[in-house]
């Protein structure tokens, strides 16, 4: 009888057991459930990429706060957790040596173009590749995300590179030298003309040899000889009359070229191009206080703020460019932005990263106005009034002198057919003209000439 109540509950239990696992197995909402939400999980998780190098070579472009704290945030991005950046370090000689590197078949995804020349240049010659194809699969309109920047992208209908943002030119100028001179600080409503301006570095010319203080500094680039004819006329495609030949005969040509000349050997109150070319100044001796005024861009802004590669013990002040003529402010500038080379091993990636970065620029933005117009700047030149308060430079007076929305802009560079010539040949003539080879009316004779022939080619 123990016998047989023992096998009864044994078989009570086994069947209860079975039961069990037949109820687990068929009806278990909460398991299908988590079942459910384990294969939406699935679904919805990233998938994983393969690992890939991105190479970046921007040149001068590290020196700009926004595009250094752009690199640092888009390292840190899930999006592009897949990328090992490797950012080449600039180099002096960037524009030669880039180009013949990308030539060699170096890889590079994204390089540093500075202005119009330069992507002419690197496009002619097929170093950066067009980019309407990759935009079209990103989605993106230009014209949506840069507005009149996009103009500034493109050489005929195809984009080049992803704006970054456009250099608006300012004058700097040194108070120390103004208050030994004894002469007023420029005017920060009303811009002074071309002519006052000589006549005033002639003023602030001061000393002799190594004590000799310069009423400004002027670079050897072209546009601080032409810039105050582009400035008159309109901007770099008035270097072409209706015909599409050159229109360097135009008179505003030859006065803006005789007033520099005059201003190197007449005044004295600039450094001859012969100076220039034997101690090979940089745009940076502005900072040691040896010069009056220069006109320039933001980059003299940043240097300011740097006050321990750049230490002063004067006052830095800003007003409005000069003009041609008239009260209306105008000033000058060119676009520069991210090209895609054709050694790049990932251009679809690339471009990513370069419209992320245009993006990430506009917010960091800290001294200049970025092209990237979906995003806000809210740190737009708060640091540089807190930096150069000593200065009494305020948010008020940047947003006058650099983004004053009635201020006249033009195109500094040549824009137009072999402008890329055009330019060279312009250098070499002017140089013949400053170190008194030629003078004035050979020079732009020889110009006109010389552009013609390859104009009507």
């Amino acid at each position: 009888m123990k016998k047989m109540i023992a096998f009864m509950l044994a078989l009570t239990v086994m069947l209860g057991t079975i039961a069990g696992c037949s109820q687990t197995q068929e009806s278990s909402p909460a398991k299908d459930k988590d079942n459910e939400v384990s294969q939406s999980e699935n679904n919805n998780k990233p998938e994983k990429k393969e690992p890939i190098k991105m190479v970046l070579n921007l040149g001068g472009f590290l020196s700009d706060p926004s595009v250094v704290a752009a690199l640092d945030e888009i390292q840190t991005l899930e999006e592009f957790s897949h990328m090992e950046f490797v950012i080449l370090e600039d180099d002096a000689d960037y524009d030669t040596k880039m180009p013949i590197a990308v030539a060699s078949g170096e890889q590079m995804d994204i390089i540093g173009v500075f202005n119009s020349i330069n992507r002419t240049r690197y496009a002619e010659a097929g170093t950066i590749i067009p980019m309407d194809d990759l935009a079209d699969k990103m989605g993106i309109d230009f014209e949506e995300a840069f507005g009149s920047h996009a103009a500034n992208a493109k050489i005929g209908d195809d984009i080049f590179i992803v704006p970054q943002r456009r250099s608006s030119w300012v004058l700097y100028y040194n108070k120390a030298v103004f208050d030994k001179a004894g002469m007023d600080y420029p005017d920060t409503d009303v811009p002074m003309t071309w002519d006052e301006y000589a006549a005033l570095a002639a003023k602030l010319t001061m000393g002799e040899s190594s004590n000799k203080t310069y009423g400004a500094l002027h670079m050897l680039w072209p546009i601080f000889w032409y810039g105050e004819a582009i400035m008159a006329l309109g901007g770099g495609d008035k270097f072409y009359d209706p015909e599409g030949l050159s229109n360097i005969e135009e008179p505003i040509f030859a006065k803006a070229l005789e007033r520099t000349y005059k201003m190197m050997h007449v005044d004295k109150s600039i450094p001859t191009h012969a100076d220039m070319v034997v101690s090979k100044t940089s745009p940076q001796a502005f900072m040691n206080g040896q010069y009056g005024m220069m006109v320039s861009g933001s980059w003299v802004l940043n240097w300011s703020m740097d006050k321990e590669t750049y230490p002063r013990d004067w006052k830095l002040g800003i007003a409005p460019m000069p003009v041609d003529a008239g009260t209306v402010p105008k000033t000058w500038g060119d676009t520069r932005g991210y090209g895609i080379p054709v050694t790049s091993t990932h251009p679809e990636e690339a471009m990513k990263v370069a419209i992320e970065l245009a993006r990430l620029g506009a917010k960091h933005a800290i001294s200049d106005p970025a092209s990237y117009k979906l995003e806000e700047s809210p740190n737009l030149y708060v640091k540089a009034e807190e930096i150069l308060v000593e200065d009494q430079i305020t948010i008020d007076l940047l947003k006058k002198t650099f983004a004053n929305p009635d201020t006249v802009f033009a195109v500094e560079k040549i824009m137009g057919k072999n402008n890329v010539d055009y330019d060279q040949v312009i250098k070499e003539e002017s140089e013949k003209y400053f170190v008194k080879e030629q003078d004035l009316e050979t020079t732009i004779k020889n110009i006109k000439e010389r552009m013609d022939k390859i104009l009507v080619k």
